[in-house]
């Protein structure tokens, strides 16, 4: 039995080292995720039952000592204890107080080379996905909330379920200004969130080519321009500190609530990429029709609780995407079907 448990001890902690190398050095993926959890159990297993059959070895290594040839044992094993046991003590004591070498180690993952890049919602934002529709739940305060309900079209396929990885649907939720300025983004699917280039429908994309009306709204927190160059227009804000509360709350002020979504390889004809870059509907292989973009302007201020998003235009081919909406709606056509409704729901403080 203990040459099973040693091979596949051997196995396991192979795959378990590449996927945390992968998690480390690689954008966030749910797979490597997976990956990793799975076989960390598995190893976590594996080492119990190795130790298991060395319970043995620890007694007689700790037990009390008899003659003098033990009693040296005995000392040599307590070394073995102190100057193991000391190093873990550090590293765990580190990792809770930023000591040295954790700062400088975690400097070197992706995360944190990326960081202006990445898109992680708020701790207070409650993700739900179910099978014919997904809520998405802002809280502000315990009076006061905000409630994203996503109804999926006929043209939604739910093997692109969102979050995933290659090739799945792709959709962010914001709210923005009257001007035009981001306040908050609430959601955006997983492989958008993580890599400016992300694999998507077989062929690396860039983000803004997905997602482009929300890209370049997150030009303005993140401070990076979708092109990859630093917006010293724009500035990064610090830990992308914008919030709704301010708008729902604090000083209840009306805003647009924003919904972009983009369903991988839906083509039609005017849109696919088969023809010259040049001509107004060319889309990169694997994108097909532009990205729609669903609004409401909500007013917390109002009695009223409940708000339909209306269908308000596309992101534009590929030579177009450059952050404006365009209204124009006469070639898309099943990209209207992968959201049937929208619905908003606002929770805020009755006046006293």
């Amino acid at each position: 039995m203990k040459h099973y448990v040693n091979f596949a001890l051997l196995f396991a902690f192979v795959i378990l080292v590449a996927s945390a190398f992968l998690r480390f050095f690689e954008p966030f993926s749910l797979v490597v995720t997976s990956i990793h959890v799975v076989f960390g159990t598995l190893v976590l297993i594996l080492v119990g039952m190795h130790l298991a059959a060395r319970l043995g070895y620890f007694k007689r290594m700790l037990s009390a000592p008899r003659p003098a040839k033990d009693k040296a044992s005995r000392g040599q094993a307590g070394r073995y204890v102190i100057y193991t046991l000391i190093p873990c003590v550090y590293l765990l004591l580190a990792c809770f107080f930023r000591w040295k070498p954790v700062p400088q180690l975690l400097e070197l993952g992706h995360e944190a080379k990326n960081r202006a890049i990445i898109f992680r919602p708020e701790s207070e934002t409650a993700i739900r996905h179910l099978p014919t529709k997904s809520e998405i739940k802002r809280q502000a305060t315990h009076r006061a909330s905000l409630m994203v309900e996503i109804e999926w079209g006929r043209a939604f396929e739910p093997e692109h379920y969102f979050p995933g990885t290659d090739g799945r649907t792709q959709i962010a939720v914001w709210a923005e200004t009257r001007s035009g300025t981001l306040i908050e983004t609430f959601f955006v699917s997983e492989t958008s969130a993580y890599s400016e280039d992300p694999q998507w429908a077989g062929n690396e994309q860039a983000r803004v080519d997905i997602l482009p009306i929300w890209r370049n709204q997150f030009t303005l927190v993140s401070g990076v321009s979708p092109d990859g160059e630093v917006d010293t227009y724009a500035g990064a804000t610090p830990d992308h500190s914008f919030s709704i509360q301010d708008n729902l709350v604090d000083e209840p002020e009306g805003f647009y609530l924003c919904v972009e979504v983009n369903a991988p390889g839906d083509t039609n004809p005017f849109y696919h990429a088969d023809q010259p870059e040049s001509a107004p509907g060319y889309t990169r292989a694997g994108i097909g029709q532009p990205s729609v973009y669903y609004s409401a302007f909500i007013e917390p201020q109002s009695d009223q609780k409940y708000y339909l998003l209306e269908l308000a235009g596309q992101g534009g081919s590929n030579s177009q995407q450059s952050g404006p909406v365009y209204y124009n709606l006469d070639e898309i056509t099943t990209a209207r079907e992968i959201i049937e409704k929208v619905l908003v729901r606002v929770e805020k403080p009755t006046s006293s």
